[in-house]
Parts: structure tokens; C-alpha cells; sequence
């Protein structure tokens, strides 16, 4: 060993080259030096052009997992919003006219003991004519034939929804629309009776309601602007399920760095029944129903014929 170190020299002979006319002088050592730094240099620089590019075109997967935690959510006009309003029978267009019709809104707070529902709180929330603003640019053609400008909206909010009748707990918000009743606190503005019940007879129920899509194959922008559009006889009572999508994004370049964030994805309509009451015109619950978690990342090109 020691006779094999005695023939190593990492000075070795010197070699020169010239550089614009002069004399350059190094050792064999150091142009190997220089040459691995040259190269590592390059291999570093295409590892991290290789990632950008597989970025842009590699395959994204897209696995779905099922939280058995308890549904929570805080909505605003921006995550979660919906127009609504009855039909007219002669028009079949969408109208307001509170001496025919007129909304209520509220949400509800509830408590499960022994798996019975108690209410907790209950507050009226307000409502006013749809704004164009809270449907996003994305949107804005659905205002063109003027309709929704005849739809009830609520008005800016912020609320939280829990639960479902799963859990133990659950906030969710209700929709009733009423017959107009003269009375002294509307100075009797109602239309006559049989005007009412011309509308009230042959009209139908229309909401629509903002939601999303998903577009894994995008990977920064997986989330696709969507419409719901439900419409239901009247003297009916159906619940319109929603469920928490949470998307978790591998958004680390070298090392896994996961990204979070929360939407509320419209899930199904449960089968109506009948109202039989002459009080309600038709009621709408709006509630939480389960978690579900996709987590995204990248396949890489060269492993696709793999898998």
C-alpha cells in the first residue's frame, strides 16, 4: 500500500495551454478537478430542468381517500352560493313578486343525543336580489337574459356548516317559500287568491348553485368553475347534499412538500316528498355529508410504461 502511495502525485507533470495569447499552467489534478466541477455543475443543472419540464408533462395521480372526520367547513358568497326563485308558469322564466310568493332563509344549529336531533339555535338570515359579482367572472353570461336579476340570493355571508345526521352535531341552511297571506303587516298586498293559486298550481322550483370539477391532469389549476341546476315540483321537501373536498398537492420540487386546501363540492339531491300543508310552497335543506381527500403528485414519463 505504501509503495503504491509513493507513486501517486496529485501534482503531478504540469501541462500548459494558452488563453488569448498567454501561457496558461496547471496540473493534471487540477484540469480533472475542474472537468468533475464542470460536470456536476451540468448534471445538477438538468436534474432541475428535468423536474420543471416533468411538471408540465408528466401524468398527475389522482388517489381519493374518505375521512371519517367530522365535516367543517366556513363558507362565504365566493365558496359557496346559489340563486333561486320560482318559475313562471306563463313565461316559464324565473320571477319575484313577494304579493304572490316570498322566501325565508335560516340556518340551523343542532345536537344529536341518543341519535335524536334537538335544536340549538336557529337565526333568519337575509336575502336580496342576486348580484352578479358573487358568480365570478367565470359566470357572467348566465346574467345576460337578465333572469337571474329575478332569483333570491343570500346576502353576504359568512357561516360555518358542520356535520350531517351521520354525527353528533350539524349546522346546515334551510330554504321555505311561503304563499302570500294578506295580513295587517303587509297591508294586504296580496294578489287575489285565485291569481295565486294560478301561479302556485302549475309554477315549479328552480335553484342554481355554484360548484366545482376537478381536472387532475392540471396540476396548478385542478379546480374547473361549475353549475348545478335543480327544479322540482312544488309542495315538496328535498335535501341537497354537499361534501368537503380537500386537495393535498405534492407541491415539493426535491422533496415532498404537501399543499392543502379546502373546497365544498356539491355531492347529490335525496329524493323529495310530499308537503302536505297548505303553509309551505316547498323547503330545502342544505347540508354536509362526508370528507373526501385527494392527494395529487406526478408520475414521471419514464415510469408511465411501468405502471
Amino acid at each position: 500500500m505504501e509503495n503504491n502511495l509513493a507513486y501517486f502525485d496529485i501534482y503531478s507533470k504540469r501541462i500548459s495551454f494558452f488563453f488569448n495569447n498567454n501561457e496558461k499552467i496547471g496540473t493534471y489534478f487540477g484540469f480533472f478537478l475542474t472537468i468533475l466541477y464542470i460536470l456536476l455543475s451540468l448534471i445538477l443543472f438538468f436534474t432541475y430542468l428535468f423536474l420543471i419540464i416533468k411538471r408540465k408533462s408528466a401524468q398527475v395521480y389522482d388517489s381519493i381517500e374518505y375521512s371519517n372526520d367530522t365535516p367543517f367547513i366556513e363558507i362565504n358568497p365566493t365558496l359557496f352560493y346559489f340563486a333561486f326563485g320560482l318559475n313562471n308558469p306563463f313565461t316559464n322564466k324565473r320571477f319575484i313578486d313577494e304579493s304572490i310568493y316570498y322566501p325565508k332563509i335560516i340556518f340551523l344549529e343542532q345536537n344529536s343525543i341518543d341519535r335524536e336531533f334537538n335544536l340549538t339555535k336557529e337565526k333568519e338570515l337575509e336575502y336580496e336580489i342576486c348580484q352578479e359579482k358573487y358568480f365570478g367572472e367565470e359566470f357572467k353570461h348566465i346574467f345576460t337574459d337578465g333572469e337571474l336579476n329575478n332569483s333570491y340570493c343570500l346576502k353576504d355571508f359568512n357561516l360555518t356548516l358542520i356535520g350531517g345526521y351521520k354525527y353528533n352535531k350539524m349546522s346546515n341552511i334551510r330554504i321555505i317559500l311561503y304563499p302570500c297571506k294578506n295580513s295587517t303587516e303587509n297591508n294586504n298586498a296580496c294578489k287575489p287568491q285565485e291569481v295565486i293559486d294560478s301561479y302556485l298550481n302549475k309554477g315549479y322550483f328552480s335553484i342554481l348553485m355554484k360548484d366545482i370539477g376537478l381536472n387532475p391532469s392540471n396540476y396548478s389549476e385542478p379546480i374547473i368553475p361549475t353549475l348545478q341546476n335543480l327544479y322540482t315540483t312544488l309542495n315538496q321537501k328535498f335535501i341537497v347534499y354537499y361534501r368537503i373536498t380537500k386537495i393535498k398537492t405534492d407541491v415539493g420540487l426535491f422533496s415532498e412538500k404537501i399543499e392543502e386546501k379546502k373546497y365544498i363540492q356539491f355531492q347529490n339531491k335525496e329524493d323529495s316528498f310530499y308537503i302536505r300543508n297548505e303553509t309551505e310552497i316547498i323547503t330545502i335543506d342544505f347540508e354536509l355529508d362526508e370528507i373526501t381527500q385527494n392527494k395529487r403528485g406526478f408520475i414521471p414519463k419514464y415510469q408511465i410504461f411501468y405502471h
